[in-house]
């Protein structure tokens, strides 16, 4: 079984795509070291019959961290779940390291974006934005001969 691609979207970083996850969580400003657990965000959901393919980037001096699957940590080897932060871009400019998949029409698929003030000074703000392309998608119940496999890094 496989998954044919009717329709592709580019969804560009814009202020649609970015998400205050203070304001989200209702909570307060973010003391130093406080964490916000995983929020679930309506900007990165698709509907049934779609594929979201994202990467993301923040905007304050936070370490975002990303669930899925019923809230189970994504980017977690053994040692730790990794995140991204300012410094991110730095070392991989086309964030090709913070790559996730959202698949429509499953809710234990959707993404929840949780984060850690790692800096010294109290946040106002928590921003993560989120940019890449929504496809409509629709099964098929064999492969087909023609297709292509997309790891989940890319080709």
């Amino acid at each position: 079984m496989g998954y044919k691609v009717e329709f592709v979207e580019p969804q560009p970083r814009s202020s649609a795509f970015i998400v205050d996850l203070i304001a989200l969580a209702a909570v307060g400003p973010l003391a130093a070291g406080a964490q916000i657990a995983g929020q679930l965000s309506t900007a990165i959901q698709v509907n049934d019959g779609e594929l979201g393919h994202y990467r993301f980037f923040v905007l304050d001096d936070i370490e975002a961290e990303l669930w899925q699957l019923s809230n189970m940590a994504r980017f977690a080897p053994r040692g730790g779940q990794a995140g991204v932060n300012l410094f991110t871009p730095g070392y991989d400019q086309w964030l090709a390291t913070t790559t996730f998949w959202v698949v429509g029409g499953l809710g234990d698929k959707d993404a929840r974006i949780g984060c850690t003030n790692i800096g010294g000074a109290v946040l106002p703000q928590a921003r993560v934005g989120f940019f890449g392309y929504r496809y409509v998608i629709s099964k098929e119940d064999k492969v087909n001969t023609n297709a292509t496999y997309l790891p989940a890094q890319g080709r």
